[in-house]
């Protein structure tokens, strides 16, 4: 069974609890790592599956294990950063011991991130992101729609979306448009950006983030403008010299 240590206890009730996973373009685990980085939030404890992945990794705060509870008083804020996934024959007891935890210890609200597809992005879509909510969820109303039908979330942030509802913890799942394969550092940015503002209320600064979102966008540009003049080439070379 997990186990949920508490290092430093703090009383988190009434608090806010912010995670994600490494899925679409790693939004959930970039989202909760960077908004525990902005808020000024210290580790306070960590998750212990039955079968914890075995890695450390040395990060700016120093070492970091897979699954890192960080806590953020003057936000009233948990985070809990998730640097690798449960094993999945582990990730249903993992959402249901993190779900119960949540709570036993009087969390108010559970933000849930990942990302969603770009495949699925309308076009002219404004807002870069779609949400979902619970019953029991009363807080901010985002402006983006709602994710459409026929739509869906799966692997363990689903877990935690289902087993935060059995547990009647009020949860809002906010899906970032993502690329699918590469890190989409614009759709953390969004994200971020959304939970620590629309939803936390604490003003932030991600230069560093947003720095990132706007190099990948540059080399992206340049990308399709290549793969744009590649294609006119072509074309030339299919018309044979030929003039019409």
């Amino acid at each position: 069974m997990a186990e949920i240590v508490v290092k430093k206890p703090v009383d988190v009730r009434g608090a806010v609890l912010i995670t994600g996973f490494r899925g679409f373009g790693m939004v959930g685990y970039m989202v909760s790592k960077h908004v525990a980085m902005a808020l000024g939030a210290e580790k306070v404890g960590y998750i212990l599956t039955r079968e914890t992945p075995p890695i450390v990794l040395i990060e700016e705060d120093g070492a970091g294990f897979p699954f890192e509870i960080y806590y953020s008083a003057g936000n009233k804020a948990v985070i809990v950063v998730n640097r690798a996934l449960p094993e999945k024959e582990h990730a249903d007891d993992y959402a249901r011991t993190l779900a119960r935890w949540a709570s036993e210890s009087g969390i108010r609200t559970s933000v849930l991130v990942g990302g969603l597809s770009r495949d699925f992005m309308p076009s002219g879509e404004e807002h870069g992101y779609r949400w979902i909510s619970n019953a029991y969820y009363h807080g901010p109303e985002l402006e983006a729609p709602q994710m459409e039908s026929g739509l869906g979330v799966m692997g363990p942030l689903a877990l935690l979306y289902i087993y935060m509802d059995y547990y009647k913890v009020p949860s809002i799942m906010v899906l970032p448009y993502s690329m699918v394969e590469e890190v989409d550092y614009n759709a953390a940015v969004r994200g971020v950006r959304l939970v620590a503002e629309k939803i936390v209320g604490a003003k932030i600064n991600i230069k560093d983030l947003e720095a990132m979102a706007d190099k990948q966008k540059e080399e992206l540009k340049k990308v399709l403008q290549l793969i744009a003049e590649q294609g006119r080439q072509q074309e030339g070379e299919d018309k044979g010299g030929m003039y019409m």
